[in-house]
């Protein structure tokens, strides 16, 4: 309550005072102004009491204006979080149905190539275009779930160790078997077996009858024994066991 209210409040009640004077004039000039410093006093508590109230309902707004930009933070910071809760489950579908199909495709591909690799010489052409198509799809799979990996806000994984894989022509593939057949059948045999899938160290050894059965199946005749180039022009004997080779490991891998 202002200063002015409570000088208005003081001469009302000395008004009344007087009129109630001359009014009642037995009663003692002492009760009247008892009366009046008991009604000032009672004025006085009421401005402070006024003024009390006055500072709790500005601290009151204060945390009300407080609580609502909390609120209006909050409500921003639900929908930053929804919006990247959405982009990281579309992204996660994307991977997940495109993996499915790949599989699939994957696995469907190297059971209906597994005769085709299995004969003599055409096998190396039909094992480099089906090697091709699995690093290619490899890189497609690694670029794929580094998408989801930026959605979900996550360190993007290594692509080129695979991405830059160069899958060995035809020609490659069989100038390898003719050098060392040991050698390339132990290598591939150690990176099988990492796969739980264990393959003898050295490779079934194949009857003559049987090469010569396969031979004349893969190109109509009988290997010429006269154009066989000599022992000296192939380089060293391979050895009867070779010693496991060591696993390469990727760039950007941890070794295992």
């Amino acid at each position: 309550m202002s200063g002015k209210v409570l000088r208005g409040a003081l001469a009302v009640l000395g008004i009344c005072g007087a009129f109630g004077a001359r009014a009642q004039v037995a009663a003692p000039a002492a009760d009247v102004a008892e009366s009046l410093a008991n009604a000032a006093a009672a004025l006085v508590g009421m401005e402070e009491r006024y003024t009390e109230l006055e500072g709790s309902h500005r601290e009151l707004a204060e945390k009300l204006r407080q609580q609502e930009k909390a609120n209006q933070e909050l409500g921003a910071s639900v929908t930053r979080l929804t919006q990247s809760l959405a982009a990281a489950q579309a992204a996660t579908r994307k991977f997940s149905g495109n993996l499915s199909r790949r599989v699939y495709r994957n696995v469907s591909r190297h059971v209906a190539g597994m005769p085709a690799v299995a004969v003599p010489y055409v096998g190396a052409g039909v094992t480099a275009a089906m090697t091709a198509l699995d690093i290619r799809e490899g890189c497609e799979a690694l670029r794929e779930l580094n998408e989801m990996n930026r959605a979900m806000q996550l360190d993007p994984e290594p692509e080129a160790p695979v991405c830059t894989l160069q899958a060995a022509s035809r020609e490659e593939i069989i100038n390898k078997v003719l050098a060392n057949w040991r050698t390339a059948y132990a290598v591939a045999a150690a990176w099988t077996n990492q796969q739980e899938i264990w393959l003898a160290p050295e490779p079934i050894p194949v009857e003559p009858a049987r090469a010569i059965e396969l031979w004349s199946a893969v190109f109509g005749t009988l290997p010429n024994p006269s154009a066989r180039v000599p022992a000296a022009a192939r380089g060293p004997v391979p050895p009867t066991l070779p010693v496991a080779p060591v696993m390469p490991v990727a760039p950007g891998y941890p070794a295992r």
